[in-house]
């Protein structure tokens, strides 16, 4: 015999011995076919599942907003109604892109109607879902007005500067360090306001606003050195 016929022979043998294992383990086989099918099947079903989920929260997002600006005939915006849609986006479809759109709406809602125990609970409530810097920026400084507002100084400090650091670069940044002033100030900080005031009326990119403000703050904290 030849290493061709041995070569061919070791090749035959093999798949007979195959043959033979399956047979003798083909429950076993089979269950493990099984479960390999419905898994790679209940992954494809999720993801299918979360398709339709971002769609449906981008839809109703995007009803609520039209119903809040009104129609294109010119009829005003239904708030409440708004509001109630947008309030269901945000309960029915969290850690979405809809629901923080929703979650937008519903915080400016509350904070023009001065209604910090709303913004205090929509707060709590999506604690942690927000990753877009802007968003969360905006959300670390109403964080810090609220504090502010119960004279938890120390604590809108800590979220004003969190606000800050997301928006370095960015126009907003000044704004939110005018807040970090604020902070400071209401802890009678007066160094450290000091140098922030300086940072901004040095900041070529800092708006005309946010400058005189922060001029005015300066002349108010060097007073208060006796300086």
């Amino acid at each position: 015999m030849n290493k061709q016929e041995l070569r061919h022979d070791a090749f035959r043998e093999n798949i007979v011995k195959g043959i033979e294992y399956f047979n003798e383990n083909r429950a076993t086989a089979i269950k493990i076919f099984a479960v390999i099918i419905l898994a790679v099947g209940g992954v494809s079903y999720y993801k299918h599942l979360d398709s339709i989920k971002l769609e449906n929260a981008a839809h109703l997002a995007g009803r609520a907003q039209n119903i809040f600006i009104g129609d294109e005939n010119g009829n005003n915006g239904n708030l409440d109604k708004s509001m109630v849609k947008f309030e269901r986006v945000l309960n029915n479809y969290p850690n979405t892109p809809g629901a923080i759109q929703s979650l937008i709406y519903l915080l400016s809602d509350a904070v023009s109607n001065n209604d910090l125990n709303k913004v205090s609970e929509l707060l709590d409530v999506n604690d942690g879902t927000i990753e877009d810097p802007v968003v969360l920026g905006a959300i670390y400084k109403l964080r810090g007005d609220i504090s502010q507002n119960d004279g938890d100084h120390s604590s809108a400090l800590k979220y004003y500067q969190k606000a800050e650091s997301l928006m370095d670069g960015n126009a907003i940044q000044t704004k939110y360090q005018l807040e970090i002033v604020s902070a400071l100030l209401a802890q009678n900080n007066y160094d450290d306001a000091l140098k922030t005031l300086e940072e901004i009326i040095e900041n070529d990119n800092a708006g005309f606003n946010e400058k005189n403000r922060a001029e005015e703050l300066l002349a108010y904290t060097k007073h208060k050195m006796g300086i």
